[in-house]
C-alpha cells in the first residue's frame, strides 16, 4: 500500500477500534447512542463485532493488499449504511457528520488501495 492508503488504515483501525471497545464494555453509552436510530439493543453487540473485525482486517492490511481491498469494500458498505440510517430518522448533521466522514475515508482507503 501507499503512504495515503496506509494513513488511511491507521485512522479507521483507531476508530474501529475503539467503537469496537465502547460497544463491548460500555454498553449503556453504546445503547444511548444507537436507541435513536431504532438500533435494537441486542444488536450493539454485532456492531462491536464488526467493527472489531474490520479493526483486524486493518491491521492484516498493511501485509496484504487483497486484504485491504476486501476490508475496504466492506467499510465503504458498513459506513454507508451507517450514513443511511442517521439519514433516515432524520438525526442531526452533528450526528451524522462522522458516520458520513467514515464513508469518505473508507472509499478514498479503496481508491489508493486500487491505484497501486
Amino acid at each position: 500500500m501507499n503512504l495515503v492508503a496506509d494513513v488511511l488504515a491507521g485512522i479507521l483501525l483507531a476508530v474501529c477500534a475503539f467503537t469496537a471497545l465502547v460497544d463491548f464494555t460500555q454498553k449503556e453509552k453504546a445503547y444511548e447512542m444507537t436507541r435513536p436510530l431504532r438500533i435494537p439493543d441486542n444488536a450493539v453487540p454485532v456492531l462491536g463485532a464488526i467493527k472489531a473485525a474490520a479493526a483486524i482486517g486493518l491491521g492484516l492490511s498493511y501485509a496484504s493488499v487483497g486484504m485491504a481491498k476486501l476490508v475496504g469494500v466492506c467499510l465503504c458498505v458498513y459506513f454507508a449504511v451507517a450514513t443511511a440510517t442517521h439519514t433516515r430518522v432524520k438525526d442531526s448533521m452533528k450526528r451524522t457528520l462522522p458516520a458520513f466522514v467514515l464513508t469518505a475515508m473508507s472509499v478514498l482507503f479503496v481508491l489508493t488501495t486500487f491505484a497501486k
